[in-house]
C-alpha cells in the first residue's frame, strides 16, 4: 500500500514551515541543534533564490512549483514581477496563501493553486523555480516537472547526494521524525548531472551549479549563467 502523498502534505506542511522558520532557542539538545542548523541552510536558500530572481524578474511572470504558503510571493511582486502564480498539492498551504496575499494586498497579481506536479500543465511562465519540490518526487514526477518549465527559464534546489556527516544526520532525523511510518516517503538525494541533464533535455540549456556550504549539501540548478559550476 503506497501512501497517499497529498493527505501526508496536508497533514504536515503548516507545522513543518512554522518549525522550520522559527527562531534559534536555548537549551537545545542535539537534534534540536541540528533542526535548527537545517532550517538555516533553508533560509538562506529562499534568501539567495530571491537574490537571483530580483534583478532580472521586472515585467516578467514568475512561477514557483511547490509553493507551499508562498514564501517569496510578496517580494516577487514588489520586485515589479507582473504576476506570480504558485503551485502546491497541500489545500491548505495554498488556502494560507491566498488568505496572506488578501491581507497584505497583493492577490490581483498573485494566485495560487493546489494541484499535484503531474497535474500541472506547461507553463507560460519567464522563470519557473521550485525549493525543496525536487526532493520528494520519483522519476515521473521529476521528469514531468522540467517538461512543463522547458519555455522558462529554471532554478531548482536538490539535494545532492553525497557522503557526509550532516547528510548522514539528516537520514537519521527523518527517519526517527516520520520515514518509519510513511512506508519510505521521504526526501530523495539526487545525482546533479542527471537533473541537470533532464533541465537540458527539455530547455536545450545549460545548466549551472550553486553551492554554497551554508546550504549543506543542497545546491540550486539554474539555466541562469551564474558563474558558477556548469554542467
Amino acid at each position: 500500500m503506497t501512501i497517499n502523498k497529498k493527505l501526508f502534505w496536508e497533514n504536515k506542511i503548516i507545522g513543518w514551515e512554522d518549525i522550520r522558520y522559527k527562531s534559534e532557542s536555548k537549551n537545545q539538545n542535539f537534534f534540536e541543534k541540528f533542526v535548527n542548523k537545517t532550517n538555516k541552510t533553508l533560509i538562506y536558500r529562499l534568501k539567495t533564490t530571491f537574490e537571483i530572481l530580483k534583478p532580472i524578474i521586472k515585467n516578467k511572470k514568475v512561477v514557483e512549483l511547490g509553493c507551499g504558503s508562498g514564501f517569496l510571493a510578496e517580494d516577487i511582486i514588489k520586485a515589479e514581477a507582473s504576476s506570480y502564480i504558485g503551485y502546491d498539492i497541500s489545500e491548505n498551504a495554498i488556502n494560507r496563501a491566498i488568505k496572506i496575499s488578501e491581507e497584505k494586498k497583493y492577490h490581483d497579481k498573485a494566485k495560487f493553486f493546489s494541484k499535484s506536479i503531474l497535474e500541472t500543465p506547461i507553463l507560460d511562465a519567464d522563470y519557473v523555480f521550485s525549493l525543496g519540490l525536487t526532493d520528494w518526487l520519483n522519476d515521473d514526477e521529476l521528469d514531468h516537472l522540467f517538461k512543463i518549465s522547458k519555455n522558462s527559464e529554471n532554478i531548482h534546489s536538490i539535494s545532492e547526494n553525497k557522503q557526509s556527516f550532516s547528510q548522514l544526520l539528516h537520514k537519521i532525523y527523518v527517519f526517527l521524525s516520520y520515514a518509519r511510518k510513511t512506508k519510505g516517503y521521504a526526501p530523495r538525494y539526487l545525482d546533479s548531472k542527471k537533473i541537470a541533464g533532464l533541465i537540458t533535455k527539455y530547455t536545450g540549456k545549460k545548466v549551472f551549479a550553486y553551492r554554497n556550504k551554508k546550504m549543506s549539501f543542497g545546491i540550486l540548478l539554474t539555466t541562469l549563467p551564474l558563474d558558477k559550476t556548469s554542467f
